[in-house]
């Protein structure tokens, strides 16, 4: 995976630890990245079970992707 994925990652996880459950849109807005690219990471947290999915886009971090956070941030 490229450093900006890992970085993209972390940004989101980091905007949905500020403000779960968020939308998609308002991710990317908030991360500065495009919403397709934050729709894909969201993708890829989601299947490792970072976040969970409350449908319709809209997102919320779960106890892993806090973990992953603090394990990232301790790095």
């Amino acid at each position: 995976m490229s450093e900006f994925s890992l970085q993209t990652e972390i940004e989101v996880l980091e905007t949905l630890a500020d403000r779960s459950p968020c939308h998609v849109m308002e991710v990317a807005k908030a991360v500065d990245r495009h919403p397709i690219t934050v729709d894909q990471t969201c993708a890829r947290l989601y299947n490792d079970e970072c976040i969970c999915s409350l449908g319709r886009g809209l997102y919320e971090i779960t106890k892993e992707g806090e973990q992953r956070l603090e394990t990232e941030h301790r790095s």
